[in-house]
């Protein structure tokens, strides 16, 4: 029997959708369109769905984040890596919020970029491509999946792991290597 989770992240490797033309504001302020921001970056981009308020799989999320920002940046492949901290609350993680949150998770934004819808219908379409659920709790929080979603240079999303990202720093030790 093949767990929900299991059955996204085999969809994911199996289709590689490509990465929605969505329109994001980072954590400057700064829009641009998801698609052409990949494309244009042209490195591994992993990214992960947060909210900023979040006090528990969110905080492990960001920490895991900071810890590969450490492995990216020693390894001299900022060029070739990019973290994306996405955050699914639009309605209270502004642009001052996501800053405030990056300086608190020291987000080097040469290496990891926070940032948000700019138009709140867009949220769905993103979540969707990115086999992302968000349940609000009734408590002003949320119940969502988290993992690292891993999308190569040509837009396309390729693999998802775990919060432990071994694969990645793997990954990382290889692109050093190479």
């Amino acid at each position: 029997m093949v767990t929900a989770e299991q059955a996204r992240r085999l969809d994911i490797a199996r289709k590689q959708p490509a990465v929605p033309g969505v329109r994001l504001v980072d954590q400057v302020g700064r829009d641009f369109l998801l698609d052409a921001w990949v494309k244009q970056n042209n490195s591994l981009l992993v990214v992960e769905f947060i909210y900023t308020s979040c006090q528990s799989l969110c905080l492990a999320l960001g920490t895991e984040f900071q810890q590969l920002q450490r492995s990216i940046v020693a390894q001299g492949l900022q060029d070739r890596v990019h973290l994306l901290s996405v955050s699914f609350d639009p309605a209270h993680d502004s642009p001052a919020v996501m800053r405030k949150y990056a300086e608190r998770m020291q987000a080097q934004p040469a290496t990891w970029t926070l940032a948000t819808v700019r138009d709140a219908r867009e949220l769905p379409t993103l979540l969707r491509t990115f086999g992302v659920t968000v349940i609000p709790d009734q408590l002003g929080g949320f119940q969502h999946n988290a993992a690292l979603v891993w999308v190569a240079p040509a837009g396309r999303l390729v693999r998802v792991t775990d919060l432990d990202a071994n694969g990645l720093r793997y990954l990382l030790d290889e692109l050093a290597s190479s």
